[in-house]
This record gives structure tokens, C-alpha cells and sequence, in this order.
């Protein structure tokens, strides 16, 4: 049988190819639901290989699967979409998942080229998927109404397709802006839902007879008043964030504004307060408008859950982070105010999301650049890839699912707005 060490040879033995893989979809930066020449690269190569594959899905999404045994079922998953620039025209891997793709494509074809699956009761299933960036709502909406996609999100949407239904675990990795560690385990990233509140008025002549309007423009003021007071009444450690703006605030300089729009994402570090967080902001807003004698109209689009990673499944993946670095270089349960949507995977099933380290300027910035080939493409992998090669071999790591048809049944109410 083939030894940790022998397996974790076929990545190192790849390193240029790799490396050339990466800047080649690095450089191949499409928004989501639009990563039509990303799924090209990512097929060419399944096609090459001799790997058969499910493609279109959700859109642009892509499923590839190795083995054919039930005894385990592990997800990779690997976003593929990136973020327009901010300095012109164009987009920009800034987020870094140009490396999520790379590195997938390096697991799966160490896996193929060893023939490990093989010898195993286990598939590995590889989910490249598009949308993970919260962005470009007009487009997404589109979609939506033409009937193309239900969610803003990639894996949204292939939850709801039935895409994951059957995996065991999901593994994931994401780049990381720590300087001078190589990687971190087990972090949360902060869940969020998108409000828009409209508050509806009367309009009237500011000079001659404001007493006979009902400014709006006010209403939404003291709302933000509000909502700034009840972030203080939420322990710091819960994460709580918001930042209300006003996205129409009225119209003539002579007319009382009979409409004014607020909007804010809500965001959390669990699922509990986001939803407390959630009533209480909807109580500021329509208790702010009633004062006035004003309207309020709110409508939430759901965003992203909270993740909450398996303990076990990271217990895993640290053990082979030490195969490569120092424990003090390893930042353990960093807590994150972004968001993502494998928190929603993590409601579902045992998932986990290690960082790594690698990048410098910003990230959702023209400034992002990967610094660190070697820990971003390859050392990075190789974690991966020794925590699959631990699941493949030994039952004792696995971590399965508990009541998922029941979860996922809640979770796409959730989305849904369905009691």
C-alpha cells in the first residue's frame, strides 16, 4: 500500500506544472456565475486525464469524482470566481481562489496518478464552485428570474440541487493575510443576512408647509441612531457588524422626501445572534418609522451562515500541517468578521476550512499578490492532501453527518422564507 509520504511525492514531483497551473488561472479572472473560460481550463485538464466530470452546474459549476466505494465520502470544495478590480476595468483573483482551483486540481491528480482510490471503500468528490463572492446582485437576480439559479450563491444553489447530498465531509482552504505564520485551523468566519429597508412618507413643500410632510429622510436617521446604540448591548465576542448607509435619501432640496432606502448587512459569528440581531435591527426600523408616522417596508436576502468547523476533522488537519512547519507557526480558532458560503456547507455536514499563508497587499484589493509559491501551491497541498490520505486510510479520523435531511429541510426554508 502506498505510504503518506509516496503520495505526497506526485505534488512535489508536479511543482512546475503547478506553479504554471496557478498563474494561468490566476490570470483568469471571471466574476461569478460568469467563469465560463475558468470551467474551460478546469475541463481541458479533467479531459486530459481521462477524469469524467459534470459540468453547467449551477451555471458554471463543476463535479468530478474519483472512486466508487461507499464507505466514505469526502467533498473538496474550491471556489473558482474572482472580484473586478478597483483601479479600471477588468478583474482580479484578490481574493486568491485562482490557488482553491490549483490546489484541487493538484489533490485530485496525485490521487488519480497513485491509483490509491483503488485501493480504498471511498470517493473523493471535487466541487468547483462558482459565486462565492456576494457581488454583482442586477446579474445574479437575473438569473434568478429567469430561472437559471434560486441563490446568489454557488453553493447555495448546488445544496439545493441535491449536489452534496451523500458527502460524509467537506474539505476546503483558503489563502490567509497572517504574516509570518504558515497557516491557521479552525476558524470561524461571521455569518450574515442583507436588509433593505424602505421607509414611505409623504412629501410636501419645505418652505411653505413641511408640518404637512412626513420626512423620511428623519425615520431612516433615527434608525441608524438605533441601531448604532444596540451594537453595544451584544458581547464583543459574538461578532456583531453593523454598518447601515443610506442607499436613496431623498430629492429636491424643496421637497420633504416621501421615500428615503437604508440598507445593511447584519453580520455574526454564530447562528443565534445573527437571528437575534436580525428581530432587534427589524424592531429599531419600524419602531424609528412608526414614531414618525412613516411606512417601513423591509426585505431580507439571505447571505451567508456562520461557519462552525469540525473539531475533529481539523484535529486531522493539523497533524499534517506539523509535517511542514513549527506549532508556533500555526494560528489556532482566529476569529474573522468575513463572510463565506462554506459556512452554509458547515450547517450541513462535518467541514472545515484551513488558511494558509503566502500573500501580500490586500485582499479584495488591486494590490493582492501571491508572495509565497511554494507554501500557497504546494506545501498547502500537501496538508491537503496527507488529510485526505488519513480519512482514505484510517476510520478512526472520519466524522459523518448527523440528521442531514432534516438540516438541509430547515435550511433551504431558511432560504426560502418558509415556516
Amino acid at each position: 500500500m502506498l505510504t503518506k509520504e509516496e503520495l505526497l511525492s506526485y505534488i512535489e514531483n508536479e511543482k512546475h506544472a503547478i506553479f504554471q497551473r496557478g498563474e494561468d488561472f490566476f490570470q483568469c479572472a471571471e466574476l461569478g456565475f460568469s467563469e465560463v473560460e475558468t470551467a474551460k481550463k478546469i475541463t481541458a485538464l479533467l479531459e486530459e486525464w481521462g477524469v469524467s466530470y459534470q459540468k453547467e452546474v449551477a451555471v458554471t459549476g463543476i463535479i468530478a469524482t474519483l472512486g466508487t466505494g461507499d464507505g466514505y465520502h469526502i467533498a473538496f470544495a474550491a471556489d473558482i470566481d474572482a472580484l473586478p478590480k478597483k483601479g479600471g476595468s477588468g478583474n482580479i483573483h484578490s481574493c486568491g481562489h485562482s490557488i482553491q482551483t490549483t490546489m484541487a486540481l493538484s489533490v485530485l491528480k496525485a490521487l488519480l496518478d497513485s491509483g490509491i482510490m483503488e485501493y480504498t471503500d471511498c470517493k473523493v468528490s471535487f466541487f468547483f464552485t462558482p459565486a462565492e463572492e456576494y457581488i454583482d446582485f442586477s446579474y445574479r437576480d437575473g438569473l434568478i428570474a429567469e430561472g437559471k439559479i434560486e441563490f446568489r450563491s454557488g453553493k447555495q444553489n448546488m445544496i439545493a440541487l441535491g449536489c452534496f447530498d451523500g458527502a460524509d465531509c467537506v474539505l476546503s482552504a483558503h489563502a490567509n493575510g497572517d504574516v509570518g505564520t504558515k497557516f491557521d485551523v479552525g476558524s470561524t468566519l461571521a455569518g450574515f443576512m442583507a436588509k433593505k429597508a424602505v421607509f414611505v412618507g409623504r412629501a410636501a413643500h419645505s418652505g411653505v408647509a413641511p408640518h404637512l410632510g412626513r420626512n423620511t429622510l428623519h425615520g431612516a436617521m433615527l434608525a441608524m441612531n438605533a441601531i448604532s446604540f444596540l451594537k453595544d448591548q451584544f458581547d464583543p465576542e459574538r461578532g456583531l457588524r453593523l454598518n447601515p448607509v443610506l442607499t436613496q435619501g431623498g430629492g429636491s432640496v424643496n421637497v420633504i422626501p416621501d421615500e428615503t432606502v437604508l440598507e445593511t448587512y447584519v453580520r455574526a459569528n454564530d447562528n443565534e445572534t445573527l437571528f437575534e440581531a436580525c428581530r432587534r435591527v427589524d424592531a429599531c426600523l419600524e419602531h424609528c418609522a412608526r414614531a414618525l408616522e412613516l411606512q417601513c417596508f423591509i426585505t431580507d436576502t439571505a447571505g451567508y451562515l456562520p461557519l462552525k468547523q469540525s473539531k475533529k476533522l481539523n484535529q486531522t488537519v493539523k497533524k499534517n500541517m506539523l509535517l511542514f512547519c513549527k506549532a508556533e507557526e500555526i494560528v489556532e480558532n482566529p476569529v474573522s468578521g468575513a463572510s463565506g458560503d462554506v459556512g452554509d456547507l458547515g450547517v450541513l455536514i462535518p467541514t472545515i476550512q484551513f488558511g494558509f499563508s503566502g500573500i501580500k497587499g490586500r485582499f479584495h484589493d488591486d494590490s493582492f499578490e501571491i508572495s509565497d509559491y511554494e507554501n500557497c501551491y504546494v506545501t498547502s497541498g500537501k496538508v491537503m492532501l496527507g488529510t485526505i490520505y488519513d480519512l482514505l486510510m484510517e476510520k478512526s479520523y472520519r466524522v459523518y453527518p448527523e440528521e442531514f435531511e432534516q438540516r438541509k429541510k430547515e435550511y433551504l426554508c431558511r432560504l426560502r422564507k418558509k415556516d
